[in-house]
């Protein structure tokens, strides 16, 4: 397993898929998402939500570790990570609340983005280094 997430990480087309993504999703009016089926959960946007931002952090982690042959600066890394994935999220709320139609801001959803941002930062702060 853990050799197939190296051979598609190196490759810096997978992290970037997944931010541009997770963007796009962020910027889709409020009509374009539907209602009907998994969607109509409640609570299913704020796992959404973690399962995006986690995935940044987790993703450009694994690129960056594939990719870099100096360890020293792996827990600055992490965080940097970790705040930029944050600060994204705070981001697209405000966007959503100023310029995407039928979006509003929700300080539930920033929780749910640091969570998952926060919970991929302890995997490979603790789990994945050692």
């Amino acid at each position: 397993m853990m050799r197939l997430v190296k051979k598609l990480c190196t490759w810096k087309i997978i992290p970037f898929a997944w931010t541009a993504i997770t963007i796009f999703l962020l910027c889709l009016p409020g009509s374009a998402i539907p209602s009907a089926g998994v969607f109509s959960t409640e609570g299913i946007d704020k796992v959404v939500h973690a399962i995006l931002f986690g995935g940044i952090v987790l993703l450009w982690a694994f690129s960056i570790y594939f990719r870099r042959n100096d360890k020293a600066k792996w827990q600055q890394i992490i965080v940097t990570l970790t705040l930029f994935s944050i600060g994204l999220g705070i981001g697209l709320e405000f966007l959503q609340r100023y310029y995407i139609p039928n979006r509003s801001f929700d300080g539930n959803d920033i929780i749910a983005d640091s969570a998952g941002a926060v919970a991929a930062a302890v995997y490979h702060w603790f789990v994945k280094v050692k």
